[in-house]
């Protein structure tokens, strides 16, 4: 008679392993389906004897038959954006402590290739589903929240989130950026960021920035908030359009590093002086933001530490440490680093 226990990727069975390592059947099974639950040596063993004997684990056979895989999913607006590195180093090392693997794709920053995503990694059976952006169609929403499969939101804090929701507030970090600013005697603040439509997280911070400016009674200035594409060459040129808005130009907010860059240069080229006659602030904080001259004033967003979080709620919820039902919202926050810019 068949046993699913003998499934493996080549002739040799888990049987075979068991024996050869000297452990039980079960030993073996959570050596390959929860490493971290066995004893160091024993894993060493247990690796060592598949490993002569050419054993494989059927991952797939077994996720068909308990109806989940150790696969979770995560899905970001664009794999191009080395701001989504860290996010996912993070996701996957602490996945990996706990015997799970990750899987990543595009987006796109679009909805529908979102949709396109989800619908293929739902064929596979993911532990869970991890999504970066937070702006999703009705459909998506809809269908999520039918479904079994933990869903978690890592791009900003939402209102609603579908299940659970793991982040900083994008609104509030801008908001922090333009007091910064403010307090510094600065009025005339432009804001440079990627257009609204294609991210909500976009839209979040250019809230932040009006209702901070709204706060101070500082005239929000239409002129001063330009939307543009990723990339330096984008973001020089975007800085080019507000330096020739004819408005006293005193700041410039970058929501993101690639645009506080882009102005930087813009400026340097103009014969503006950073922070003399223009501050300029930035998201993100890459490691090249100290080392500009001037350094750049930025928020620093832990993304190792959210993609870390995430996998150990992911854990949590497979080993019934989080309740089912019961939903999880976190503000991990953002520190600002004050430097030479502003």
């Amino acid at each position: 008679m068949h046993n699913p226990a003998d499934e493996g990727g080549g002739n040799a069975t888990i049987r075979d392993v068991a024996k050869r390592a000297g452990v039980s059947i079960m030993t073996v099974s959570r050596a390959f389906s929860a490493p971290n639950t066995v004893a160091a040596a024993t894993l060493m063993r247990i690796e060592s004897a598949a490993g002569e004997i050419g054993y494989v684990p059927h991952r797939l056979a077994g996720a068909l038959r308990s109806g989940v895989s150790r696969m979770v999913a995560a899905i970001v607006p664009s794999l191009e954006n080395s701001l989504f590195a860290a996010f996912l180093q993070g996701l996957s090392d602490g996945l990996a402590q706990n015997g799970l693997l990750l899987t990543a794709g595009d987006a796109e920053r679009r909805p529908d290739s979102e949709d396109r995503l989800i619908a293929e990694y739902l064929t596979l059976r993911p532990r869970a589903l991890v999504l970066h952006e937070t702006m999703h169609t009705p459909e998506t929403v809809a269908r999520l929240r039918r479904l079994d499969v933990p869903v978690i939101e890592v791009g900003d804090l939402v209102d609603d989130p579908i299940q659970h929701n793991l982040s900083f507030s994008n609104k509030d970090a801008a908001a922090a950026l333009t007091d910064h600013l403010l307090q510094r005697g600065r009025r005339q603040i432009g804001f440079l960021n990627l257009p609204t439509v294609l991210s909500a997280r976009a839209g979040r911070r250019l809230d932040g920035y009006r209702a901070a400016l709204h706060k101070a009674g500082v005239e929000i200035t239409p002129d001063l908030i330009v939307e543009s594409a990723g990339g330096y060459e984008a973001a020089i040129a975007a800085t080019d359009r507000l330096l020739g808005s004819g408005r006293q130009l005193d700041a410039i907010i970058g929501a993101g590093d690639v645009f506080a860059i882009g102005a930087l240069l813009a400026c340097q080229k103009a014969g503006r002086r950073v922070p003399e006659d223009i501050a300029i602030v930035s998201f993100d904080d890459h490691e090249i933001c100290a080392q500009l001259s001037p350094a750049l004033t930025a928020l620093s967003i832990p993304r190792r530490d959210i993609g870390l979080r995430t996998a150990k709620l992911i854990a949590g919820l497979g080993e019934g440490k989080v309740l089912p039902g019961v939903a999880i919202q976190e503000n991990v926050g953002f520190t600002l680093a004050a430097r030479a810019s502003s």
